[in-house]
């Protein structure tokens, strides 16, 4: 539906304009990933608030969205797998966070471990959407360890201050594990 919907937008954003295949077929594209996204981060942002946990399904999607698509990292196959990843991530971020007390020497460790993870990975190019331009790449890169590192100073300066700090740290740590990608089976 998402698809069909996209494909009558871009059509009729198209009928004045002399737009090549290859660029409509990038508008589709890029308009398919919007719709999708938005409807996977309204729809985990709406569950968890009927649990009570709004502001805290806000942070993580905010980490997430400011960091994760600069440093790519774990893809699922479809819409379904994905929404039920993302769901499973926030679920054991907040269990975590409200499970787990950090000292701040821990707390320290796994962020620099995540930031360190992340520096050596990034970004994880996706098979299916390969970046091939050098300076794209870079400039990901760079903008992927910039924000991920000011979330782990915010972790670390409101350690003495809120718990809020927890959700940070954890949300960090999973983006790192994420960029070891599973294996993609090659034929």
């Amino acid at each position: 539906m998402v698809k069909n919907v996209s494909k009558r937008i871009i059509k009729s954003i198209s009928i004045n304009e002399n737009y090549s295949k290859d660029e409509l077929e990038q508008m589709e594209y890029a308009l398919v990933t919007i719709l999708f996204e938005s409807i996977k981060i309204t729809s985990a942002i709406l569950i968890f608030y009927l649990f009570g946990y709004l502001k805290e399904v806000i942070l993580i999607q905010v980490i997430m969205g400011t960091v994760k698509p600069f440093i790519g990292g774990y893809h699922e196959e479809t819409q379904t797998k994905c929404f039920l990843t993302t769901m499973l991530s926030i679920t054991g971020i907040l269990i975590l966070s409200l499970q787990c007390n950090l000292s701040f020497i821990s707390n320290c460790i796994l962020i620099f471990l995540s930031i360190f993870c992340i520096w050596n990975q990034a970004p994880v190019i996706n098979l299916k959407m390969p970046i091939t331009r050098p300076e794209i790449i870079c400039k990901n890169r760079k903008t992927g360890l910039r924000n991920v590192t000011v979330f782990g100073i915010l972790s670390i300066v409101a350690y003495n201050y809120t718990s809020y700090y927890l959700i940070i740290t954890w949300t960090i740590l999973f983006l790192a594990i994420e960029m070891f990608n599973k294996r993609e089976n090659k034929k």
